[in-house]
């Protein structure tokens, strides 16, 4: 009775390793939706620059904990958001930005 058992057991355990999928690595911007606000280039990846505005928030993900977002309020009011990577120190060469109305 006790090879069944354990017979059994090792099936089950086979057929639940064997259904399982490995999950894909995703950077912070490729959720896979479509976005509904604009990005636009940074003209370079060495500094902030300075129109961007006030820093008013960082924030991070779990998903992506390397990944912190830096969020600038622009003289125009809208939000601008960068990604800087804090493992490797270096940033994304886009920002989105937020409109305000």
């Amino acid at each position: 009775m006790r090879r069944y058992l354990f017979l059994a057991l090792g099936l089950a355990l086979c057929g639940a390793v064997g259904a399982c999928t490995r999950l894909e690595i995703v950077g912070p911007k490729d959720s896979g939706r479509p976005g509904e606000f604009p990005h636009q280039k940074l003209a370079s990846r060495d500094a902030l620059p300075a129109d961007l505005g006030d820093l008013v928030g960082v924030t991070a993900s779990a998903e992506h904990p390397n990944w912190a977002q830096a969020w600038f309020m622009r003289p125009d009011k809208s939000i601008a958001v960068v990604w800087i990577n804090s493992r490797t120190g270096s940033m994304l060469d886009e920002m989105l930005i937020i409109p305000r109305r």
